[in-house]
């Protein structure tokens, strides 16, 4: 049996979203023997202990993708597309024309765990671009920037008055 969500501790809730996400590739997409399910579940066992010393999802996506166990993981995952059962509706003819069930789904996958990746990222990409913001307001640079704001503001409210004012 796989291993599920709440039996992971002491990790990071995005890490543990990105372990997740893998796994689920593994359960959505195939039928797994028993054998199969066992590489799983011991590939995973050491995913979440690598994951455990991760601090967020950058850092977990970060390490990973530098690490034999992403390796590993992509080996099984081809093993199991190889030999298992899938279970998830053909692709549609013509978004992959020219490539196997094989590849289709490892195109799938990549993509999703870019998504997830990406979305995962957001709120920290967004804070780092405030903080970078708000050091450059403290610099010349930002001085400049609100003395050319403040004009603006003044020429919107009192603007040029024109003949017709007069």
């Amino acid at each position: 049996m796989l291993i599920r969500e709440s039996e992971i501790i002491n990790m990071n809730e995005y890490v543990k979203t990105s372990i997740d996400g893998r796994r689920m590739a593994f359960s959505s997409a195939y039928e797994l023997t028993n054998v199969y399910k066992k590489k799983v579940d011991e590939l995973f066992k050491r995913i979440e202990e690598f994951g455990k010393n991760c601090t967020d999802a950058m850092d977990f996506e970060t390490k990973f993708m530098a690490s034999p166990l992403n390796k590993e993981y992509t080996d099984l995952f081809t093993e199991v597309a190889q030999n298992c059962k899938y279970i998830l509706p053909p692709p549609v003819e013509g978004d992959t024309a020219g490539r196997s069930n094989k590849e289709a789904v490892m195109d799938e996958v990549m993509s999703d765990v870019k998504y997830a990746v990406d979305d995962i990222t957001m709120p920290a990409r967004r804070a780092a671009r405030e903080e970078f913001d708000s050091r450059m307001r403290d610099t010349p640079l930002g001085d400049i920037e609100q003395a050319r704001n403040t004009a603006w503001v003044f020429k919107r409210m009192f603007g040029k008055k024109k003949k017709d004012d007069e």
